[in-house]
């Protein structure tokens, strides 16, 4: 005998009660639902059942709620309870297709307004943690607004993408080039989003080492008032400049940050102070303000505070004083925010400078050991070229000099098996 066909909510509901050989009655003390609703479900008699109700249902007889779901879009049509239904889904499941599949039917809920029927979607996808399910909603508010010609939704889905999308250390290429694609519906975006958008575009840009660019996105920030970002994007001018040699801007914007009364910025400001006390050839003075401040900064100042007097030390040959800062050193990984792209990239400088100590005090293995574990934390951060570079100068000491091929061969191995398992930001 062939297997029933079950083709209705009803038909799956009665089909499951018999196969426990359980009443209506009983159904209903276990679920709550009233036996007459049940009878009715289960004749057809109701069309479209409450999904609240099927849901206590489905949920008393053990059936998937994935399945309740898969018939029930087939037959609702009414945006409220479609939405309803799509909350409840992003709470108990996580299959993307199927959630995607909800907010598909509920986009196209008949006599509804398009435009309304985004922006409900779209407020709801913000709560969602998960971000494989934010993304696909986002492109499905991207796609749906493309089909109807919703700029707004064009562009703020876009935006939304591009926030998500960036914290992907390894396409980190890629994912600023679709943050500039957003540039190209910046005006449907609110004043608040433009501002976040340059602010994330400049740091983006910076981590990057597209000084110019950051310069132009920090500019914009900038001009947009007193945002909340202004302290910040503020710091990162000045440190754009400095990197392209425009020493005298970034002094003078470095005047307006020294406003700021924030504890960072007033960290920030204390290292700016050292790089140009350096610069003017005041080496003491820097070292004893980075030594200081290295006792009393946040953690957060720690690793860069390190790398600077370490540097410092080093181009003047100061190795007793390198030494002692790595003798009593704070500046580890523990330390490191992994989903900061410019920190990550910090602490792999700083990872550079300690081989150069190493090789300098001629401990070479240690030399190789560091520049490899900085090769390592350039490539979370899609940097090919100083990835590359620091692979082959720990290639070169090994080659240079005296060192074990079975030592340098070990640190290889770790290296690639460690690498192949990165996914970018976690």
């Amino acid at each position: 005998m062939d297997a029933k066909i079950i083709t209705t909510i009803g038909e799956l509901i009665q089909d499951k009660r018999r196969s426990l050989d359980m009443t209506i009655t009983q159904l209903s003390e276990l679920s709550g639902v009233h036996r007459g609703t049940i009878s009715r479900i289960e004749n057809g008699e109701v069309k479209r059942p409450e999904f609240s109700s099927v849901h206590l249902l489905v949920t008393a007889l053990g059936i998937p709620f994935e399945t309740l779901v898969d018939y029930y879009a087939e037959i609702e049509k009414r945006a409220e309870t479609l939405l309803s239904m799509f909350q409840t889904t992003v709470r108990q499941c996580e299959d993307i297709e199927l959630i995607r599949k909800v907010a598909t039917k509920y986009l196209q809920s008949p006599n509804e307004d398009s435009i309304d029927l985004t922006e409900k979607l779209y407020q709801q996808i913000n709560s969602i943690e998960d971000t494989s399910i934010k993304l696909s909603l986002y492109n499905l508010i991207i796609d749906y607004s493309r089909s109807h010609g919703i700029m707004p939704y064009i562009a703020k889905g876009l935006y939304q993408r591009y926030l998500i999308e960036r914290y992907d250390f390894s396409k980190l290429k890629e994912t600023y080039q679709n943050g500039k694609y957003v540039l190209q519906y910046v005006d449907f975006l609110s004043s608040e989003e433009r501002v976040c958008l340059y602010y994330k575009l400049a740091i983006h840009a910076y981590t990057l080492n597209y000084h110019n660019e950051c310069i132009d996105y920090c500019k914009k920030v900038l001009k947009n008032g007193d945002s909340h970002f202004k302290a910040d994007a503020l710091g990162v001018l000045i440190d754009a400049y400095f990197s392209i040699g425009a020493y005298t801007e970034s002094e003078l914007y470095l005047l307006q940050y020294k406003d700021f009364s924030y504890p960072h910025t007033k960290e920030n400001v204390v290292l700016m102070d050292a790089f140009y006390m350096v610069r003017k050839g005041e080496t003491a003075k820097a070292e004893e303000l980075l030594l200081s401040f290295l006792q009393t900064c946040s953690n957060d100042s720690i690793i860069p505070a390190s790398k600077q007097l370490l540097q410092l030390y080093l181009q003047q040959n100061n190795i007793e004083g390198a030494k002692a800062i790595l003798e009593n050193e704070r500046a580890t990984a523990s330390l490191v925010d992994k989903r900061n792209a410019l920190v990550c990239a910090t602490y792999a400088d700083y990872l550079w400078i300690k081989a150069e100590y190493y090789k300098t005090v001629g401990d070479v293995d240690k030399s190789i050991e560091h520049m490899v574990e900085c090769a390592l934390w350039y490539s979370k951060i899609d940097d090919a070229s100083k990835e590359k570079e620091a692979l082959n100068t720990a290639m070169h000491l090994h080659f240079m000099n005296n060192v074990s091929p079975q030592s340098t061969l070990d640190k290889l191995r770790d290296y690639y098996q460690r690498s192949s398992k990165l996914e970018g930001l976690s």
